[in-house]
């Protein structure tokens, strides 16, 4: 095959190794999904290895077609013989076939997400469980979690415990009634085969029989069900392939279990290990600061990222004002890159942010710059359900008249006006000649609705309503959303999801907090003209702007992290949690290595948090880069490399570090001479002064994490 003597040496030796188990550290930009095509084909028609016995899994329906496109090149239509497709795909094509062992129709219905809550919600009626003490989305997530543990209801431990033991009931409850109706949901997929062949030995027999070679992707962001199912199936043969790289599992909010990858030698003794460390994406530039990030990182491989592409332009680092300031900053940059490249499209360009709710600002500048954007993996902030919840109790406050604004959150969160009685107020207003909103508010004075959170809602608007020209803006809407119990109930769901949507409503207070001096109606107005700009076509030249989470598989010309500070990013969440800590420095590496040409690293000196300003420090993860491999941007300067080349980790004054003046406060060192107490320092404050400063008489305290 002409297609072998295009790989590297390294990439060439995992394809052809003969057989048995076989694990590929695969580095960003190493070529991975290259080396598992090719492997496919190689097996086919370089050791007459049957399509039928081969089976590969990957994690994503694109991935799956991308790889079925380039099988189709190599080997022609015996590409469609191969089992190829993503771990759900593979299950359910199983459990068609021999699902009638378990009950399960040869066409099953899938139910989604939606689905099953809505299923969730019968099962606890029927229970008579409460939604408000159990928070049926989080009741969900727990489902999702046992079934990606592969435990389900026979299995689940009650311990005793008597949550443990309704949800148990629940989740018996609602297995019965997929089974009632013929469906599966995506655990079952997975959870189900691996049921079906423990009960059927001769059924997994032969299909450990008929596979004689399987190939897995992104292996690090297998959860323990995935595990079990492939462990199982490739038991006969032991020739498994699995691709993939610890440093970019970032995935275990969704269950993905990194040990899987780490522990592989474990499983599979005498396991090939192969690394793929030569990178075809980015600058070697680039790659140095990623694995000066990386290497901080202790449950992980050992590996280097190398390149020959050019050296590159350095990495650029900038501490901005704020996080208005650093939106402007990172458009200017933008503009002066394209200015300087013609050739450079804003499609070749992206912003990366660690929480959605970081988009705002940005979305907001970039139409007030006129520059064409669009939001990868989410949807634009101010059409995000809980902003529009959060919109619509505005509007009520600020027109009761408003209908359709009062029908999306008399319910939300519940309190017991369903579908009938809002017919019965519509009905109601219709005859006494009055709006929706006052025919509740006659029924409650009548003592027809008297359920206290419906009392309690109906006071609240009217309470708020009374003393709106007295309140802040950030104050009602802070008052709305707390005194509806709104955020509560999302506090109490739990879920990442949930977790999510409250930090986009803190990101919603604070843009309260800056509307300037406008009254309820005029805010409503502008967010009106925000949430109505059209939406435009994907292959229209648009800036990329989205979470890092979304990053993963992609890569751009030019990337611009946002928002590198202690608490951020890294998430306030991990920081005291280890494996969570490696899981954000995880992510920080895959979105350094997405970049090709240009990374711009981005900060913000304080940020609007909730409506107030916080002070932040720079990331942990700037500060592991030496900073002699960075660039610094200071407003009003010229760009330039920080100058110490060789720190010594015994010398506690280095160029770069933050420190604190008693009397100028906050500034960092741009400039060092000598060492010890005798050192002279030049240290540029917040004013934009600069002072020089010997440290035996400075008083100067260093800024650490």
């Amino acid at each position: 095959m002409q297609i072998l003597k295009e790989l590297n040496p390294v990439q060439r030796s995992a394809v052809t190794i003969e057989g048995g188990p076989v694990l590929v550290i695969a580095g960003a930009g190493s070529g991975k999904t290259r080396v598992l095509t090719v492997r496919i084909a190689h097996l086919v028609k370089n050791m007459g290895v049957v399509p039928e016995r081969i089976l590969a899994v990957t994690f994503t329906n694109k991935a799956a077609q991308e790889m079925r496109k380039r099988l189709a090149h190599y080997i022609g239509r015996n590409s469609d013989r191969v089992w190829l497709g993503t771990f759900h795909s593979v299950g359910l094509r199983i459990l068609k076939k021999e699902g009638y062992l378990l009950g399960i129709p040869p066409e099953p219905v899938i139910y989604d997400s939606e689905d099953q809550l809505k299923l969730i919600k019968e099962c606890m009626e029927e229970l008579n469980i409460s939604e408000r003490v159990f928070p049926p989305k989080r009741l969900l997530s727990m489902i999702n979690h046992a079934k990606n543990e592969n435990i389900l209801p026979q299995d689940y431990p009650t311990e005793g415990n008597p949550v443990k033991e309704l949800f148990h009931r629940l989740y018996t409850l609602y297995q019965e009634r997929l089974g009632d109706m013929g469906a599966l949901d995506f655990g079952d997929l997975i959870c189900q085969p691996i049921r079906l062949l423990k009960r059927h030995p001769h059924i997994l027999r032969s299909y450990q029989e008929d596979f004689l070679h399987i190939l897995i992707d992104e292996y690090q962001d297998t959860n323990r069900a995935q595990h079990i199912l492939i462990n199982l199936l490739a038991r006969r043969w032991q020739n498994i392939f699995v691709v993939g790289d610890p440093d970019q599992s970032i995935y275990t909010w969704r269950g993905a279990d990194i040990r899987n990858i780490l522990e592989f030698e474990h499983h599979w003794p005498g396991a090939t290990i192969i690394r793929l460390e030569q990178n075809y994406r980015s600058t070697a530039s680039i790659l140095s600061v990623a694995n000066e990030v990386i290497k901080n990182n202790r449950r992980r491989y050992e590996k280097n990222l190398w390149t020959e592409n050019t050296q590159g332009i350095p990495p650029l680092f900038c501490e901005c004002e704020d996080e208005h300031h650093e939106a402007k900053t990172i458009l200017e940059w933008i503009e002066r890159l394209k200015e300087e490249d013609p050739s450079l499209s804003y499609r070749d360009i992206a912003i990366f942010y660690r929480t959605n709710a970081q988009s705002r600002v940005f979305e907001e500048w970039c139409m007030r710059k006129n520059i064409p954007y669009r939001i990868f993996g989410g949807v634009r902030f101010y059409e995000r359900k809980e902003i529009k919840d959060a919109i619509a109790y505005l509007r009520i406050i600020a027109n009761p008249r408003d209908a359709l604004s009062l029908k999306r959150i008399v319910n939300v969160p519940p309190r017991g006006i369903g579908a009938v009685t809002i017919k019965e107020m519509e009905e109601r207003a219709r005859k006494e000649g009055i709006g929706l909103y006052e025919a509740f508010r006659r029924a409650v004075e009548e003592g027809t609705l008297k359920r206290p959170e419906q009392v309690e809602f109906f006071h609240l608007i009217e309470e708020i309503r009374a003393g709106l020209t007295g309140m802040s803006l950030q104050d009602v809407a802070l008052r709305v959303l707390e005194g509806t119990g709104y955020m509560r109930s999302l506090e109490e769901e739990g879920t990442e999801e949930a977790f999510e949507r409250l930090e986009n409503l803190h990101e919603f207070i604070s843009a309260m907090a800056e509307s300037g001096a406008g009254g309820l109606s005029e805010l409503l107005e502008g967010i009106s003209l925000v949430s109505d700009v059209d939406t435009y076509d994907p292959e229209e030249d648009s800036l990329t702007l989205m979470t890092i989470h979304s990053a993963k598989g992609l890569e751009f010309d030019v990337v611009f992290i946002a928002g590198l500070e202690e608490g951020l990013f890294p998430h306030a969440n991990s920081l005291n949690d280890e494996e969570m800590l490696e899981e954000e420095r995880r992510l920080c590496y895959v979105a350094m290595t997405r970049a090709r040409k240009r990374l711009f690293l981005f900060c913000a000196s304080q940020r609007r948090h909730f409506g107030e300003n916080r002070y932040c420090s720079p990331s942990r993860f700037v500060q592991e880069i030496p900073p002699h491999m960075l660039m610094v941007h200071e407003h009003g300067h010229t760009d330039r490399r920080l100058e110490n080349t060789s720190p010594d980790p015994q010398e506690p004054w280095q160029v770069g570090m933050k420190v604190v003046h008693p009397s100028f406060g906050v500034g960092v060192i741009r400039a060092k001479e000598g060492m010890g107490e005798d050192a002279k320092l030049t240290v540029r404050f917040k004013n934009g002064e600069a002072k020089k400063l010997v440290v035996k008489y400075a008083n100067l305290i260093p800024v650490r994490f």
